[in-house]
């Protein structure tokens, strides 16, 4: 139960952190736009005495107040979001584990206080690049700028060698599994940061390209590809922001989707029977309740019915502590039920009916350190049984892992000879529905509470509680876009704010207030267009490392990578439009732009 907590809570605290590492972009542009509104306010500072270092802690300690304010709100609101996540959170724990009421939210002061520490320490993290570029503030400040993006420009081989760096660092880190699943999410986040890193030098390429194929276009669209290269200590921020948010959203939805289609396959040979009759139980989750044994008889001799298997599930004592066992009495067609991660012994089926093996399922391999061929003691009543492991089955229905024995055995060791599940094989041609209403009307006379379901019934019914488990994974990735919105929105303004002088020149040489909004809308559908495209390739590495490192040490699953049609259209789509949606405003404030005031020096 521990190891299930541990995994569940690291999974969604990876999650909350992806967030806060966006919003580290949002505070950055959010800093430097205030610093960019008080330039001449600073510069005249600067020229009455106030020392760097004076301005540089009066702007760090201006960041750490707002910040303050800002975490304080954040715990609020967290608080309040947490009496919705929680039913989000309980919802799954009742379809997967067990039933659970929440009664109250439980606000730990840990909590408070380990949120108050992440609020402020990357508040002051992202305010020192800005706090240090004000505290360089002269009084030629339009030199400053020029002189800013040279800089910029001059550091991009470093950058980008210092983002390599940590990408070979993060891709090593992931696949020490001696780490476990820190270790994994470690490597993530290096891998995710040292792809932010370069992204500068790709926009700086992509611009100079886009540059070139556009001799020919319209004047607006070589002014936008060259003003994002231009004002790159800007737009790379912006565009690693917004990137990186969709590239979380590509990495989780592949990642989900190829879950989803590994578990509705696992479900397709899974479910070989046609119907299954259970016992109804008195609480969720409960396998304590057995069929009655006429209740086999009854439906075997349904002319509808070709053969029937039995199972018992169970909680049993083994040397590696509790584990669940599915004893199972197999049709001829349950073999298809069962597909190995590796060849199983040889004579499996024979030697799994009688009773000299049993098989596992890859969660309890993987948490165990099973194979093939190892054996393992089992605790009965007539004292230790030791079988040898004859395959290790892929199984989805549980992370805490499976084995199965054949039932006649399960029996004889344990005194047991109940079974709690019918699987019904129908006639070749026969109708489930008829066949059900035949098996409801045989098993009528039974004074027993029973649940009879079709194969698609059960199948549709897990799917559904699957998309349920990740509505909260959801809610997260749309919390991260939003961030990284406010941050692509922040970064254009301080823009607006920093080509005033530039905007009016164009103006007063002809350009019209409608071009100048087109320019705006332009340059923000191209910086959105680089986020789309870098994206992409992050997306993938994040959803690599979530299926192959995170899952695998979280859960034990294998879950093959598939890529849905939409995921590609989608990711770019979304950048785009969030792009676009952040420069309508800076756009309608170009259009206001009064060239006699902007130019006029004092």
């Amino acid at each position: 139960m521990a190891e299930m907590i541990e995994a569940f809570q690291t999974n969604l605290v990876a999650m909350s952190l992806l967030a806060m590492l966006v919003g580290a972009f949002l505070i950055y542009n959010t800093m430097t736009f205030s610093v960019l509104r008080r330039r001449t306010l600073l510069a005249t500072l600067r020229i009455v005495g106030i020392t760097r270092g004076a301005l540089f802690r009066l702007l760090l300690l201006e960041a750490a107040l707002l910040g303050l304010v800002g975490t304080a709100l954040g715990l609020l609101l967290g608080t309040l979001t947490a009496h919705y996540l929680v039913q989000l959170v309980t919802r799954t724990i009742n379809d997967l584990y067990f039933v659970l009421t929440v009664t109250q939210l439980l606000v730990e002061p840990l909590v408070l206080l380990k949120g108050t520490l992440v609020g402020l320490g990357i508040t002051l993290l992202a305010a020192v690049a800005p706090a240090l570029e004000a505290a360089g503030t002269v009084p030629v400040s339009a030199l400053r700028r020029s002189q800013l993006e040279r800089r910029v420009h001059r550091g991009l081989p470093w950058l980008a060698a210092l983002g390599l760096a940590a990408l070979l660092a993060g891709g090593l880190l992931v696949q020490q599994a001696d780490y476990g699943l820190s270790g994994g999410f470690a490597g993530l986040f290096l891998i995710i940061g040292g792809y932010s890193l370069l992204v500068p030098l790709a926009v700086t390429l992509l611009s100079r390209a886009g540059s070139r194929l556009a001799q020919r276009r319209g004047l607006l669209t070589r002014f936008a590809l060259r003003g994002i290269d231009a004002n790159l200590s800007r737009t790379g921020l912006a565009i690693a922001a917004l990137g990186v948010a969709v590239a979380a959203t590509l990495g989780v939805s592949i990642m989900i989707s190829s879950f989803r289609a590994t578990v509705a396959d696992w479900l397709d040979y899974t479910l070989s029977g046609d119907i299954y009759v259970s016992a109804r139980s008195s609480q969720a989750h409960s396998a304590d309740g057995t069929l009655l044994p006429q209740t086999r008889a009854l439906v075997a001799a349904l002319p509808e019915v070709a053969e029937t298997s039995s199972g018992r599930r169970v909680t049993v004592s083994s040397e590696h502590g509790p584990v669940d066992l599915l004893a199972l009495e197999l049709a001829s067609r349950s073999h298809s039920g069962f597909q190995f991660v590796t060849a199983p012994l040889p004579d499996l089926w024979q030697r799994y009916r009688r009773g000299e093996l049993l098989l596992i399922s890859e969660p309890y391999a993987f948490h165990q350190h099973l194979k093939t061929g190892d054996t393992l003691r089992l605790h009965t009543p007539h004292g230790p049984l030791t079988l040898p492991v004859g395959g290790v089955f892929y199984d989805y229905g549980s992370d805490r892992g499976l084995i199965t024995l054949a039932r006649p055995t399960y029996a004889r060791w344990w005194d047991d000879p109940a079974f709690s599940t019918l699987g019904v094989f129908l006639q070749p041609g026969a109708e489930p529905a008829t066949a059900m209403a035949a098996i409801r009307n045989a098993l009528g006379t039974l004074d027993q509470a029973l649940q009879i379901r079709s194969n698609r019934e059960i199948r549709a019914q897990s799917l559904d509680i699957f998309d349920r488990t990740f509505a909260i994974t959801r809610v997260l990735r749309l919390l991260a876009i939003g961030v990284a919105f406010v941050g692509v929105f922040s970064a254009l303004m301080a823009l607006q704010l920093e080509r005033t002088r530039e905007q009016a020149v164009l103006r007063a040489t002809g350009v019209t207030p409608d071009q100048l909004s087109l320019l705006t809308l332009i340059q923000t559908g191209l910086m959105g267009l680089y986020a789309g495209v870098l994206s992409l390739p992050l997306g993938w590495l994040m959803s690599k490392v979530l299926i192959e490192v995170i899952n695998r040490r979280s859960f034990g699953w294998s879950i093959e990578t598939r890529l849905p049609a939409a995921a590609l259209p989608e990711a770019l789509l979304l950048a785009l439009s969030a792009a676009l949606l952040a420069g309508l405003y800076p756009a309608w404030r170009m259009r206001r732009v009064q060239p006699a005031l902007a130019l006029r020096e004092e």
